[in-house]
């Protein structure tokens, strides 16, 4: 196995997009009416020009939040103690050498287009800062507050704004904290899609105070605002008054590439059911997440991020995994077979993980739960180019243990900004005028080119 481095410079479809109670970094956005639209005050910070040549690569990267268990999924011990090796049997994959959970029958059958890296070690927290910026929450005890380090769309947003009628950055379904642009700018927030914290929002696009939310809870009545704003804008009914950035709001707002995007209805039945619709209490099922990510992938946008939760299973861990697996196993497969047989796979990477692993030996909140165990767990990547159909790391007999170089999780998005085409040497100016390094660990997975 290679593990060296080297450096390099309850929702359904019809009411997923509810409308929320709160705006980019606490500001309020406004409605749809032109008026009320202050995402444009968002964009009215960005005023680089913004130009699309030949398609760049993008990326989806999917946070499984609570911790997810390496030995019940990608790096069982069928040899282990029963203590440690768990309910589950591997089953083989159409890679020679390489198992995976019996619960994830479909990933096996496309084994060879992704990588697992195992050993991975993660931040000790059950929050995401750690895999969408590189740095965990505790950075933030170094630096001033103001000063906490930009996610990794919000760095693309800046630095790659792509085109003018698109958001460059998407987040579907996760907490509004664990993705900021800090010292970067509220222009590059990301739009906010789905169920964050205890809210449902596109929560760029706040209801105005004026506007009765029952107007704007269905997706369908949210589609025909998109439609109505874009009338009047045509008719000329709503352009007093109107400045560039207003424009470009309505340009993202009101643009058929956005619309269309965020419209599943045109998906063909077999193509949602592919991905599952199954609806996991309290969050967007991941076959409308997964699906809504290919389909703003396609339409152009740079950076989207997916969470799906309930992997905190200190009590009831292998009756969980049986809940969540199937479904994750079944979306994940959708997703990769879907980008491969519409020729955008080499172009898309995908990064998935969690917080950390979980604890080899059974046993924690109740007989059969598992509690956190940051000294080992896993990711998983394909597309993107990179090299898949391989094991990048290692972990002991029991699955306690690195062995070798641990991986850690700047060096995953050091090779994610690679793919991008982005300079992890890329430095920033805080809050303060001080520079802020990219990434002070700029060392990518060499495995995987």
């Amino acid at each position: 196995m290679d593990n060296g481095f080297r450096n390099a410079s309850e929702i359904n479809r019809r009411r997923f997009l509810s409308v929320g109670t709160r705006g980019i970094g606490g500001l309020a956005v406004g409605g749809l009416a032109i008026g009320g639209l202050t995402l444009a005050d968002v964009l009215r910070q960005r005023a680089c020009a913004e130009t699309q040549s030949r398609r760049p690569k993008s990326v989806i990267m999917i946070f499984l939040s609570g911790g997810p268990s390496h030995l019940d999924m990608y790096d069982m011990k069928p040899m282990a103690p029963v203590e440690y090796r768990g309910e589950f049997q591997p089953i083989h994959t159409n890679v020679p050498g390489i198992e995976l959970c019996e619960l994830m029958p479909m990933q096996a059958q496309i084994a060879d287009k992704f990588a697992i890296l195992r050993g991975a070690q993660l931040a000790h927290q059950h929050t995401a800062n750690m895999f969408y910026s590189g740095f965990p929450w505790e950075a933030s005890s170094r630096v001033p507050g103001e000063a906490r380090r930009p996610a990794v769309g919000s760095v693309i947003s800046r630095l790659r704004p792509g085109m003018k009628d698109v958001p460059p950055y998407v987040s579907i379904d996760n907490n509004f904290e664990w993705e900021r642009a800090y010292y970067l700018g509220a222009e590059h927030e990301p739009l906010r899609v789905g169920k964050a914290g205890d809210r449902e929002a596109v929560d760029n696009l706040e209801r105005h105070r004026d506007v009765p939310a029952s107007r704007l809870t269905d997706r369908q009545n949210l589609l025909q605002d998109f439609d109505r704003v874009r009338r009047e804008l045509e008719l000329g009914e709503s352009a007093i008054g109107v400045d560039r950035f207003q424009q470009r709001a309505m340009d993202i707002v009101t643009s058929s590439r956005t619309r269309e995007a965020f419209d599943l209805d045109q998906e063909p039945k077999m193509a949602r059911e592919r991905y599952g619709e199954a609806t996991l209490t309290g969050q967007l099922s991941p076959g409308v997440s997964f699906l809504l990510a290919r389909r703003l992938i396609e339409a152009g946008v740079s950076v989207v991020t997916v969470s799906m939760r309930n992997f905190d299973t200190h009590r009831n861990n292998f009756q969980k995994m049986r809940q969540l697996l199937p479904v994750l196993d079944r979306a994940l497969h959708a997703l990769v077979m879907d980008l491969s047989e519409r020729g955008l796979l080499d172009d898309v990477a995908i990064v998935m993980g969690g917080e950390f692993g979980r604890t080899p030996r059974i046993g924690d909140a109740t007989p059969d739960g598992r509690g956190h165990w940051p000294e080992a767990g896993f990711l998983c990547l394909a597309g993107g180019g990179l090299r898949t159909g391989q094991v990048i790391g290692a972990t002991d007999s029991r699955g306690e243990s690195v062995i070798g170089r641990p991986i850690n999780f700047k060096n995953v998005l050091a090779t994610v900004y690679h793919v991008l085409g982005i300079d992890t040497a890329t430095t920033f100016l805080d809050y303060n005028a001080r520079p802020q390094v990219l990434l002070d660990d700029r060392d990518v997975i060499r495995g995987l080119f």
